[in-house]
């Protein structure tokens, strides 16, 4: 047999191995280094995708629960009389589905937590109604410009990041939003200006 024969053999051979389907180990090595890889990076990038989309789960949430309030107490000469529970029977959180509890007026957020609704004031007695909503704080700082454009005033752990004094610095809602470890507590001032 004449070299030329053996590699036409060898030749021949290969491409009904390679008909058949199956990989050489080298080719098997590096499909399982690919899945190793795409798992790592599954892992790693989870906590990040994940942040961002109940970031955005929260926002969309706190910008529906603004319109809500505003229209549960649009015929209120001020917010004195509300509370949450009268909120709630006026579907002030209906965003929230499953988590309003109409019989005992209350409200969960979406990573746990007890949402809060109290008269608050910015200029004058009871000019507001300041809803409270606990979060994570990495929620908190992917969540604080939306909201100071949606809301008239935003404190978070008590430091007001947004208000009609106080212009939005996302350095100030960062260390804010970092001020009590790995939860915040976001108060939303919502008014009828």
């Amino acid at each position: 047999m004449t070299q030329n024969q053996r590699y036409a053999n060898l030749c021949q051979m290969a491409r009904r191995r390679r008909q058949t389907g199956e990989l050489s180990m080298i080719e098997a090595g590096a499909v399982l280094a690919g899945a190793a890889l795409l798992g790592l990076l599954a892992v790693v990038g989870g906590h990040f995708v994940m942040d961002r989309i109940h970031a955005m789960q929260f926002k969309s949430e706190a910008n529906m629960f603004h319109s809500g309030v505003l229209d549960a107490t649009s015929t209120d000469t001020d917010f004195s009389n509300e509370t949450l529970a009268t909120l709630v029977q006026n579907h002030a959180f209906d965003e929230a589905g499953s988590r309003v509890s109409s019989s005992s007026g209350t409200v969960t957020g979406l990573f746990g937590g007890s949402v809060t609704a109290d008269p608050g004031t910015i200029a004058t007695a009871d000019d507001s109604m300041v809803v409270t909503y606990p979060v994570p704080a990495t929620v908190c700082s992917l969540s604080m410009a939306a909201l100071s454009s949606t809301y008239t005033m935003v404190t978070v752990n008590g430091t007001t990041v947004f208000g009609p004094n106080t212009p939005f610095s996302s350095s100030t809602s960062a260390a804010a939003c970092e001020s009590a470890g790995t939860s915040a507590t976001v108060g939303m001032y919502s008014t009828r200006n």
